[in-house]
């Protein structure tokens, strides 16, 4: 399709005003109805019925015009939900920086500072305090 044709325009004239965001909670809720989609193949119905009300309220949470009401309600769902993911996306980040750099403690204000690895022997200089010590990265 050209970028300039008349169905784009038109599409993106009816999305004018509505919240058109794939936030955390629309994420949520395809993920969860796409789980459920699959226990399609369990044979329970019922499983797949919800998904498909999950998959309608996230597309109606998409088309809404309500945007303030919208935010407010990811907003909400953000506050239970990352404390939870939390604990595993930092894990997830540890484990991918470690592979690259090295991890030390400032002995006197216990900053945590991060060093590439493969250089030997390295003056290390505390971005906080000033604080000077030696280690091998």
């Amino acid at each position: 399709m050209k970028p300039n044709s008349k169905f784009l325009q038109r599409l993106q004239l009816w999305m004018r005003g509505r919240y058109g965001q794939n936030d955390t909670l629309n994420r949520f809720l395809n993920y969860l109805a796409l789980l459920l989609i699959i226990s399609f193949f369990v044979r329970f119905n019922w499983l797949v019925l919800i998904a498909v009300l999950l998959i309608a309220i996230s597309y109606w949470r998409l088309f809404s015009k309500q945007i303030y009401r919208q935010v407010a309600i990811n907003r909400g769902f953000q506050r239970i939900w990352l404390p939870l993911t939390r604990p595993f996306s930092r894990l997830k980040y540890s484990l991918t920086q470690h592979w690259q750099y090295r991890f030390f403690y400032c002995s006197q204000c216990h900053q945590r500072i991060r060093i590439p690895r493969h250089h030997g022997r390295v003056r290390i200089t505390c971005p906080k305090c000033g604080h000077q010590f030696e280690a091998k990265v």
